[in-house]
């Protein structure tokens, strides 16, 4: 097993796709031996590359206080439903990437998993989360709890930190899971 993880690790893997910018090449030509299908051993390889959009509107703001993120996400406030904003920084606190999902009237469905997949695929040292209460209420529920916990830890063994999750409501009224010593 650990002869056949060794070849694999010295085949190329390109399939005769190089990156922009890189000369082609003619692709290897691979056989398949029958075993491998039999047996079925296939292994996998993913690639990705950065690509820096030119109209990124949110290119190199910089966010480090409570009353930054607050600004941010004022649009937030006055939605007739739930919406969580994941925003992805780097060791900086500049925005890197944003995720945005939206929900019903009184609650949005935010996978972990999916938080941390696409923090690992724009590299981010940081996370922050931000959702607004279309009933104004800024207190975070049960379910708020949980998941920032939830968010807090999985990613910490990954080095990407949690700064901040910051729940608005209307009228001026927000919550900060730092602020209130929750984080």
């Amino acid at each position: 097993m650990q002869q056949e993880a060794m070849e694999f690790i010295g085949k190329n893997h390109s399939q005769g796709r190089q990156p922009l910018g890189v000369e082609e090449t003619a692709p290897i030509p691979r056989k398949r031996k029958r075993s491998d299908v039999i047996k079925g051993r296939y292994a996998y390889s993913i690639k990705t590359s950065r690509v820096r959009e030119p109209d990124f509107p949110y290119s190199g703001q910089r966010l480090s206080c409570t009353t930054d993120l607050l600004n941010f996400a004022r649009s937030l406030q006055d939605s007739d439903i739930e919406k969580m904003l994941t925003l992805y920084l780097d060791a900086q606190n500049q925005v890197m990437g944003i995720q945005i999902t939206s929900g019903t009237v009184n609650q949005a469905v935010v996978y972990p998993r999916e938080i941390i997949r696409h923090a690992l695929l724009v590299g981010s040292s940081c996370i922050i989360l931000i959702h607004n209460h279309p009933s104004g209420h800024a207190r975070p529920s049960d379910a708020d709890i949980r998941l920032t916990k939830t968010i807090q830890e999985i990613p910490k063994m990954l080095d990407i930190l949690v700064h901040d999750h910051v729940i608005i409501g209307t009228e001026g009224r927000f919550y900060s899971f730092r602020e209130e010593g929750v984080i």
